[in-house]
C-alpha cells in the first residue's frame, strides 16, 4: 500500500494495489441520504477524471456505514464488476464504507478486502478531502442564488425496467428488492424508500383486487421509468380491464393502499393497457426528497 503525500491542491488519497496504465474504475458510496450519496459520487467522478481513469460504473447504497455488506445491493454490483474484470479499480471516499460493520471487522474484512483486490488483481483508491473531516460536512450546502453557478448531478432520464411477476402476495417482496436495486443502480436522487413502498402498495392492490378467480397462473407487469427532471413513473399492470370505484380508491374513500401511496407523495392514476389486455395503475413521484 502506498500513500501519496498531501498537497494544498490535491486531496489526500490512499491506494491499495497497483494502478494499471488504463484503469477502468467503479465508484461507490453508502449513505442513508440519497442527496449526500449523489454529491459524493460527483466528487469521486471528478477525482477519477483527474487521475485519467475511465469510470465504467457508479452506484450508491441507501444505508448507513454500519450496515453489513451483504445487505447492500449496490456493493454486490460493484463486487461483481471487479471480480469479472469489467472494472479494474474501486474508488470510495473512505475504506470504512466497505469495512465498517462489526460483523465485517470481526471477519477481518479490511484485510480480506485488500487481499481480495490484490488477488484479482484490482486496486482501490480512497479519496479523503480532509482526513478528519466529519461525514456530516459532506451534506450539500445551500444552492447559490445565481442559477448559472449551480452544479447538478447527471440525470439518467429515459431509463426503463420492466418484468412480469406472479399475481400472488409472495411476489411483493421480490418486487420491492428489484425496485430498490434498480433505483440505487440508476442513482435516482429521489426518496427511494418511499418509491419502493409506493410500488409495493400498487402490487399488493393488484393481488387483492385484480386476481382472477381460479387462475393460479395469472401475472402482473411491473415497470419503472425515469422521465424528465428525474420524475419516476411506477406502474403495475394486471389482467382486469376495469377499475370500478377508481376515483374513490385513489381519493382514499375506499380502501387504504392507494391513499397511502398518495400520502407518500405519489400522484396516482390508471389507464387501460395498450395491448387491450388489462390495465395499468401508475404512480408518479418527483425526484425531490419528500421525507428527509
Amino acid at each position: 500500500m502506498t500513500r501519496a503525500a498531501p498537497t494544498t491542491s490535491e486531496p489526500q488519497r490512499e491506494l491499495v494495489g497497483t494502478v494499471p496504465d488504463r484503469a477502468h474504475v467503479a465508484l461507490y458510496t453508502s449513505s442513508p441520504d440519497s442527496r449526500v450519496a449523489t454529491q459524493v459520487l460527483v466528487g469521486l467522478r471528478e477525482f477519477a477524471t483527474r487521475q485519467g481513469w475511465t469510470v465504467v460504473h457508479k452506484v450508491y447504497d441507501l444505508a448507513p456505514l454500519d450496515a453489513p455488506l451483504w445487505h447492500r445491493t449496490g456493493w454486490q454490483a460493484v463486487r461483481h464488476l471487479l471480480a469479472s474484470g469489467a472494472a479494474t479499480g474501486l474508488v470510495v471516499l473512505d475504506e470504512r464504507e466497505v469495512a465498517r460493520h462489526t460483523e465485517d471487522r470481526d471477519a477481518g474484512n479490511r484485510d480480506v478486502l485488500r487481499s481480495w483486490l490484490l488477488g484479482l488483481p484490482a486496486f482501490a483508491a480512497c479519496e479523503c478531502p480532509r482526513a478528519e473531516r466529519p461525514r456530516q460536512a459532506l451534506r450539500p450546502a445551500r444552492a447559490p442564488q445565481d442559477p448559472a453557478t449551480r452544479t447538478a448531478p447527471p440525470r439518467p432520464a429515459g431509463r426503463r425496467w420492466q418484468r412480469s411477476y406472479a399475481l400472488h402476495p409472495l411476489s411483493v417482496r421480490p418486487i420491492r428488492e428489484a425496485a430498490r436495486a434498480h433505483l440505487t443502480l440508476w442513482s435516482w436522487p429521489g426518496d427511494i424508500v418511499a418509491a419502493v413502498d409506493v410500488l409495493a402498495r400498487l402490487a399488493y392492490n393488484a393481488v387483492v383486487h385484480a386476481r382472477p378467480a381460479g387462475e393460479a397462473d395469472a401475472r402482473m407487469r411491473v415497470r419503472l421509468t425515469l422521465g424528465e427532471h428525474d420524475t419516476l413513473l411506477l406502474e403495475v399492470g394486471d389482467p382486469r380491464p376495469d377499475f370500478r370505484n377508481s376515483a374513490a380508491a385513489i381519493a382514499g374513500v375506499l380502501g387504504n393502499g392507494l391513499r397511502e401511496a398518495r400520502l407518500l407523495g405519489a400522484e396516482v392514476s390508471w389507464l387501460p393497457a395498450a395491448d387491450g389486455h388489462g390495465k395499468f395503475v401508475r404512480a408518479r413521484l418527483p425526484a425531490t426528497r419528500l421525507h428527509p
